[in-house]
């Protein structure tokens, strides 16, 4: 199954955070942060790919290694509504996709899924797992015979960046399946809210998928601070945001 291969490259990664510990009562360090997102297919010891999505305090920068390109969600409370800007950085062109458009895209994708002779697609736009939680463990598992997800976490401290998180990354699994042409995002989605609910985030997240050769195994790491590295790539990806050519979405996904 290929297309389900290349989907396991581009639809994981950056999608989880590592624990978001840190003093209690230290709400200024959570507006910003970084996240290292490192993705590896079955028992391949070097990486097949890396991120790297920085929280500044008024976007959320998303710098994706393999294709080269750069997702940035900004959403501004009570003006305009909140959108993704992606820049394809081998091609100097940038799209624009709004949110509110997403979400109604992905309410037909799943209407459209239902309908498809492709068991994980039916899955993917509406999937029912059965959950489990081990409280000793910090484990959470998603099973069903076509999709499962196991997620090693640790309790989240700080409830404020964990909700900026979990927006960020439902939004972007909704914007790899519009932009990328993968599966619906219901599986994602669904372990998003499994650990949310319960306050958590994942340090390691396998993912076996039927027709998959290989487990995809997803590792993350936190850091409660921007760098001075960090601070130059946001001021490159601002300049490449003014500079490159602005196309539609469906010229971006080279239709």
């Amino acid at each position: 199954m290929p297309a389900m291969r290349a989907f396991a490259l581009s639809r994981v990664g950056g999608l989880v955070v590592c624990g978001l510990l840190a003093p209690h009562g230290s709400l200024s360090l959570a507006q910003e942060f970084r996240v290292e997102t490192e993705v590896f297919v079955g028992e391949e010891p070097e990486p097949a790919s890396r991120a790297i999505t920085l929280f500044e305090k008024s976007a959320v920068y998303h710098f994706a290694e393999r294709p080269a390109q750069i997702a940035i969600y900004r959403r501004t409370p009570g003006q305009a509504e909140s959108q993704f800007t992606v820049l394809d950085v081998d091609k100097k062109r940038r799209t624009d996709i709004s949110v509110p458009r997403m979400e109604k895209l992905i309410v037909k994708l799943s209407e459209w899924s239902a309908k498809q002779e492709s068991e994980i697609i039916r899955f993917s736009g509406s999937p029912t797992f059965d959950e489990s939680f081990d409280e000793e463990t910090g484990a959470v598992t998603l099973a069903h015979k076509l999709w499962t997800y196991h997620a090693a976490t640790i309790k989240a401290e700080q409830p404020e960046a964990l909700l900026r998180y979990r927006e960020f990354t439902d939004h972007y699994a909704r914007l790899t399946c519009l932009l990328w042409n993968a599966p619906p995002p219901g599986p994602r989605l669904a372990l998003n809210e499994a650990l949310a609910k319960r306050g958590l985030v994942p340090v390691e997240i396998r993912r076996i998928v039927e027709g998959e050769e290989e487990e995809v195994r997803t590792v993350h790491l936190f850091y409660w601070r921007i760098s001075r590295d960090d601070q130059e790539r946001l001021d490159d990806a601002r300049e490449k945001i003014a500079s490159y050519a602005k196309v539609s979405n469906e010229a971006f996904r080279g239709e």
